[in-house]
């Protein structure tokens, strides 16, 4: 069999699996919910980590609470926002008042860390769940 028709056939193959993958149920959806509520911090070991600290809350009612510090000891605040959240379908997203949304395809959820890839621009990231500061996190050092 010719490259091309090689080709055609694994394009066509792929296709159909994606065609006939289910996404995910309610349930799946539910119980990816009910580990996101809680606090989370952007660790300074995360793919969007700016050098700003940050900690997000996600409560049960579908509230989201963001703070962001000036300082590296979370003691002054730089600014919060509200808004809403909610997983649909493996993806957690956040609505602000203003209409915008965010859509984060959540990679894998453990206990006490989240993997998000971003709708917006794919980057891939984590988060933390802890109250503590994320500066007080230890940063991994590169392995030589």
């Amino acid at each position: 069999m010719s490259a091309p028709w090689m080709t055609a056939i694994a394009v066509t193959c792929a296709l159909a699996a994606t065609a006939h993958a289910k996404p995910p149920s309610k349930e799946a959806d539910a119980a990816l919910a009910a580990k996101m509520v809680g606090t989370w911090i952007n660790p300074p070991d995360s793919a969007d980590y700016e050098g700003v600290p940050s900690r997000e809350i996600y409560y049960a009612d579908g509230t989201y609470l963001y703070y962001e510090y000036e300082d590296k000891a979370c003691q002054k605040l730089a600014s919060s926002t509200i808004s809403k959240w909610y997983v649909w379908e493996g993806a957690l997203f956040t609505e602000f008042a203003e209409g915008n949304r965010l859509k984060d395809a959540i990679v894998s959820m453990q206990a006490k860390k989240v993997v998000l890839r971003s709708a917006e621009d794919n980057l891939t990231y984590h988060r933390i769940k802890s109250s503590e500061c994320p500066t007080e996190m230890p940063v991994p050092s590169a392995k030589h």
